[in-house]
């Protein structure tokens, strides 16, 4: 019992929800004890003595302190949550120390070779198939749930973001391919910004429920990351995760990513 308390004191977003609702039933209750107030205060031969009425009025001044502290908890843990959910990562990326660096392999959730990717990308014939394998095998390494690659197509004057390929992206009957403007959405944010985007809490219903023969469940974690040739963004793309991601997986993410890139 006290660990389960423990850790839901460390969850900053669980904390939230309870202090906004503490903060409403104190709300309601003060709303009910000033609703009250003229009854509390008089009596069949007339008004109550001081003695009893500064018990009202202090059961009042409870409440009304007692809202006041949950809104403020609620706004304290609510701007936590929102630090801990985002992180952006804006220094720079150093390389590996690792051995295996060297040579183009690394490991994360395996072993990651990086020119095996270029040399699949550079197999395939049309820049459909190229982006279709690069998605996959970045999904595969990171053992990602759901991924997309967007790249940028310009109309007129507007630049937008086009779903290009997905892995395990189930689109409903009739629906449309997904597309976003420079700016708009998380998508959009990391083509604007050319940085990489991690989420360890996802905003709920952000990402679809991922299917299989074992049954279905939601992500938890998003790992969004900008596809550049040389220092123009070409792309992005979107992978969703049921476990989280380390420095070193992202960065080997970020490495295939530049192969991406390259595609035209």
């Amino acid at each position: 019992m006290i660990e389960q308390i423990q850790q839901f004191i460390k969850d900053p977003a669980k904390v939230t929800r309870l202090t906004i609702a503490g903060f409403f039933v104190a709300v309601l209750l003060t709303a009910y004890f000033l609703f009250t107030l003229p009854t509390d205060l008089v009596y069949k031969g007339g008004m109550i003595d001081s003695g009893r009425a500064t018990g009202v009025f202090a059961k009042l001044f409870v409440m009304v302190g007692l809202a006041f502290a949950f809104c403020y908890a609620a706004i304290h843990y609510l701007q936590i949550s929102k630090r801990e959910t985002i992180v952006y990562l804006d220094k720079k990326i150093e390389g590996s120390t690792d051995q295996g660096s060297k040579s183009g392999t690394t490991q994360g959730h395996g072993s990651f070779n990086l020119n095996s990717l270029r040399e699949a990308v550079n197999k395939a014939k049309t820049k459909e198939e190229k982006w279709q394998e690069g998605l996959n095998q970045i999904c595969q390494y990171l053992n990602a749930g759901q991924g997309a690659i967007y790249t940028i197509s310009s109309k007129g004057d507007k630049k937008q973001l086009e779903l290009k390929s997905g892995f395990a992206l189930v689109l409903a009957d009739g629906e449309k391919s997904p597309t976003f403007e420079i700016g708009e959405g998380l998508v959009g944010q990391v083509a604007a910004s050319g940085k990489s985007l991690y989420l360890d809490e996802l905003p709920e219903g952000y990402a679809a429920r991922i299917e299989s023969g074992l049954g279905a469940s939601l992500p938890k974690f998003l790992f969004i990351l900008p596809l550049k040739k040389e220092n123009e963004i070409t792309g992005v793309v979107e992978v969703a995760l049921f476990g989280a991601l380390s420095e070193a997986d992202r960065k080997q993410a970020i490495d295939a990513g530049s192969i991406l890139g390259e595609i035209s």
